[in-house]
């Protein structure tokens, strides 16, 4: 045997053993009888061997056909499967440091069950994660600097692929005992002494957006760009401060506060994950961006995870 082979032959040289039959083979790969006895006679003329010999309306292989069946059979299912996309994939076969991009709310959310899973299942994974602004979260993606980032919806250009992760609201934190708590009006709210995280790259805020429908604004005594901070500076004082429920929830458990719903309606926050590209194919990137799904199914409340388009 010599030259260049096309390797759907072998996909008919299956068929025809699996069937016993090259009326069944054809009907099976949905091609011609004449097709597939042609398909044959090419490989015969390869091997220089019959490969089947009729015997009454079967096909009975030959001793050379029996010989190699199993490999062919073996080769054509794995081709398949690489094709079809459905080859298992071994997470564990690879050892990696994944770079991810995450604001700190974010970050406290799927940090700790991400990190306890990966630990336990797939220890040659490792994760390296940094905050990143909407100005360089493009950039970084492009040159590698990252690999997946999780932030609220942002215009990208088309080389950065996302997908909708869930939709987040705003709730109040405060002390336990704040005066506020017995008389929480839009108007009260506005002026409260307010903390506010303001993060690098940030653009114009909604909540003050939504404020503004009613002609009033936040009394701002505080800005800084770390929620825990803040909420250690709340639980302390009489200021009150505005952030995403689900990290809310999570910093209530840490320090002596209250977390209550807003007086006036805030549209919700979408939150996606981006990759760029050029990370479509990668394996390991496309597990991880699996994961992080399953994760957010886990740990975000079924009504938000799903997109207003």
């Amino acid at each position: 045997m010599h030259g260049k082979i096309d390797l759907n032959l072998f996909v008919i040289l299956k068929t025809v053993y699996q069937e016993g039959s090259i009326t069944s083979a054809a009907d099976k790969l949905h091609l011609t009888q004449p097709a597939v006895s042609h398909a044959l006679s090419r490989l015969r003329d390869k091997f220089d061997d019959p490969l089947f010999i009729r015997h009454g309306r079967r096909m009975v292989p030959s001793p050379f056909c029996q010989k190699i069946i199993a490999q062919v059979i073996e080769s054509v299912q794995a081709l398949e499967a690489t094709m079809n996309n459905q080859r298992l994939f071994d997470i564990a076969a690879f050892k990696r440091e994944i770079k991810f991009g995450f604001r700190d709310i974010l970050e406290s959310i799927f940090f700790p069950p991400l990190m306890s899973d990966l630990l336990t299942n797939t220890p040659n994974i490792t994760i390296n994660s940094r905050q990143v602004s909407h100005v360089d979260m493009e950039k970084s993606l492009e040159n590698q600097e990252l690999d997946i980032v999780i932030d609220v919806l942002t215009p990208t250009s088309n080389h950065i692929k996302n997908t909708f992760i869930c939709n987040e609201h705003f709730s109040l934190i405060c002390r336990h005992d704040h005066p506020i708590l017995n008389d929480l009006t839009v108007q009260n709210y506005a002026k409260a002494s307010h903390a506010l995280v303001s993060l690098k790259g940030a653009q114009v805020d909604i909540i003050d957006m939504a404020l503004a429908k009613h002609a009033l604004a936040r009394n701002v005594v505080l800005k800084c760009e770390h929620y825990f901070a803040a909420t250690k500076v709340i639980s302390q004082s009489d200021m009150i401060m505005t952030m995403p429920n689900a990290y809310a929830q999570v910093l209530k458990e840490q320090m002596p506060v209250h977390v209550t719903s807003l007086p006036f309606d805030v549209p919700l926050m979408p939150v996606h994950m981006y990759w760029h590209e050029q990370a479509d194919d990668d394996l390991v990137n496309s597990w991880m961006r699996e994961k992080l799904l399953g994760l957010a199914q886990q740990l975000i409340p079924a009504d938000k995870l799903k997109s207003d388009n």
